[in-house]
């Protein structure tokens, strides 16, 4: 398995070092490469490819999220990972099909998940079951059983084989988990797209869809064009 290359772009200088310590606790990653500003990052974006890229969404010179589009339009993109204290940065970041994204200070479980999915998704791995923990108990979830999220409150909710489970997570993070295959159909709503039975659609723009078995969730105009195109794939 050959080391993955790694660009950190964060513009403050203790996060910056912080993110390269934990970085090289990891077996399996190669060269790592660090920028301040999206300058730098484009820089060494166009002399070379990487197969990460950790990107902070606010920098001196402008936006990560405006690099992370240029950089997923790429023939052979790298996998994005965005930094941000703020968790609803990461709507745009998975709308550009980004990896994950990292709340600041990064953690170290969590950037070793974030890697683990990366190198999941090189080598063809299914996704991982989602954890589901009821006090004591622990119960896993395939993806694949899933037919849609629904966000409440702090929580979601996973609609699975006639069951509902509790997961206390963003959902922008849990569809990232879920893999290829599943669409956020509404700011509180995902899907998987081969459960797509029907839609029903209002003056509006928004609508209803119906899964197979039944259940009906709302999707929003303003992920229609995202809907549409997992239904084209499916």
């Amino acid at each position: 398995m050959s080391d993955l290359t790694v660009l950190a772009v964060e513009d403050n200088a203790l996060a910056r070092a912080a993110l390269l310590r934990l970085l090289k606790t990891h077996a399996g990653i190669g060269e790592i490469i660090d920028a301040a500003s999206l300058r730098e990052a484009r820089e060494y974006a166009a002399a070379r490819p990487f197969d990460v890229v950790f990107l902070d969404v606010c920098l001196p010179d402008g936006t990560g999220t405006e690099f992370g589009s240029e950089l997923a339009a790429r023939p052979a993109p790298p996998a994005l990972i965005y930094l941000t204290a703020d968790p609803g940065a990461a709507v745009e970041a998975f709308r550009q099909g980004a990896f994950d994204y990292l709340l600041k200070p990064v953690a170290a479980p969590e950037l070793a998940r974030a890697l683990g999915r990366v190198r999941q998704a090189r080598h063809g791995a299914p996704p991982a079951p989602i954890e589901i923990r009821d006090g004591a108990s622990t119960r896993f979830i395939a993806p694949e059983l899933i037919a849609a999220v629904e966000s409440a409150g702090h929580y979601q909710c996973l609609h699975a084989g006639g069951e509902v489970h509790l997961v206390r997570q963003p959902i922008a993070v849990l569809l990232a988990r879920l893999g290829p295959g599943f669409v956020r159909v509404h700011r509180s709503v995902v899907v998987r797209a081969s459960q797509v039975a029907a839609l029903e659609t209002r003056r509006n723009g928004d609508g209803e869809i119906e899964l197979a078995g039944g259940k009906r969730v709302r999707f929003s105009r303003s992920y229609r064009g995202d809907l549409e195109a997992a239904l084209g794939a499916r």
